[in-house]
């Protein structure tokens, strides 16, 4: 006997299980959910006012991409790194992105160029606009931007989820509000670099840019006390009026 083909899930409820998984991410983002910090179902679900079965999808999915880290039979954490770790995942990315700029600056083609001016963009709105949590999220995907110009689908999963880990770190790391550091200043230069095809200055720009970011989080101590699960959350919304 053929089983019942399982019911489609509505688009409501889909763009609310995003809506959670969003926030629970824009909050590790914006360095508010610290390393070791215990992620209970209970408490999220209260705080982002859903239920606690669309809290658990998004914790799994979050594990699943590597935000998070699952523990048996303790629970869901945000991951430590140490200054070591992030030292060895800096190193390789070293490695990866200043072959990637070298290689871009020999390929780039119209379409590229316009994708990645178009993204720097976006990276200036969100200074404009104080949104940390954007900027930090746009900031990954600049580098991830960068392996997909150049074709290869390996190099874009590798990069990913070194950057999954990485980009954690630095949010905790970073000060609440910068311009110049680490952020579109320095993008803004590779891409003139890479669309000069200037294979030398782009790779050294990025050599530059990552070293900075291993000294930056390499001194960054955490604080005393733990945030309060309110105050983690505080301005995200996971964009529902009453639990679902």
């Amino acid at each position: 006997m053929a089983s019942k083909p399982r019911p489609r899930p509505r688009k409501g409820d889909v763009a609310v299980d995003k809506a959670v998984y969003d926030a629970i991410r824009r909050a590790m983002l914006m360095g508010r959910l610290l390393p070791g910090t215990k992620l209970r179902e209970p408490a999220l679900s209260r705080v982002l006012n859903v239920s606690r079965e669309r809290v658990r999808k998004a914790l799994h999915r979050l594990v699943h991409e590597g935000w998070l880290e699952a523990v048996p039979n303790r629970g869901t954490f945000v991951p430590a790194l140490t200054i070591a770790e992030v030292r060895e995942i800096y190193d390789v990315r070293t490695m990866l992105e200043t072959a990637i700029v070298t290689r871009l600056c020999m390929e780039c083609r119209t379409a590229s160029a316009q994708r990645l001016r178009a993204h720097v963009s976006e990276e200036r709105q969100a200074v404009k606009a104080d949104d940390r949590g954007r900027l930090f999220g746009l900031s990954g995907e600049f580098h991830i931007l960068l392996a997909e110009l150049c074709g290869n689908d390996q190099l874009s999963r590798l990069l990913r989820g070194l950057l999954t880990r990485s980009t954690m770190h630095f949010s905790l790391s970073a000060p609440e509000r910068f311009h110049n550091c680490a952020g579109p200043h320095d993008h803004a230069e590779i891409v003139k670099a890479i669309l000069a095809r200037d294979a030398k200055k782009a790779a050294k720009l990025m050599l530059d840019h990552l070293l900075g970011l291993v000294e930056w989080q390499s001194a960054w101590r955490p604080p005393p006390n733990p945030v309060a699960l309110e105050e983690a959350f505080r301005g995200i919304s996971a964009n529902r009026p009453t639990r679902g």
